[in-house]
């Protein structure tokens, strides 16, 4: 299974469908919500709606408990082509720099 890209708010709400609890008194309902829909489009939360796309409560699926046991610090992934890219931009704005001192230090 691949990872899945999962903002905080997302990942405690997967924290707590996982634990069996529904939205805590101090946690905003509409951040919830809105949490809910976008794990389920993600498969990894089913909500149940009630009229007007009201939550009206939600669990957490069985690809969302294997996501959990496979990473269980629920860490999102790394964009390693973007990493790579900036070291090789990187080492070529160094290496231009270099090359400029040395040009001007031999004239």
């Amino acid at each position: 299974m691949e990872r899945i890209y999962l903002t905080k708010k997302e990942k405690t709400v997967l924290r707590l469908l996982n634990c069996g609890r529904d939205c805590p008194d101090d946690f905003p309902r509409h951040i919830f919500s809105g949490c809910v829909d976008s794990l389920e489009a993600k498969g990894l939360a089913h909500g149940a709606w009630g009229e007007g796309h009201y939550l009206e409560s939600a669990r957490i699926t069985s690809k969302g408990k294997d996501y959990i046991a496979l990473y269980p610090g629920l860490g999102n992934p790394v964009d390693w082509k973007w990493v790579v890219t900036t070291v090789i931009a990187l080492v070529g704005a160094i290496t231009a720099m270099v090359a400029l001192f040395v040009a001007c230090a031999l004239q």
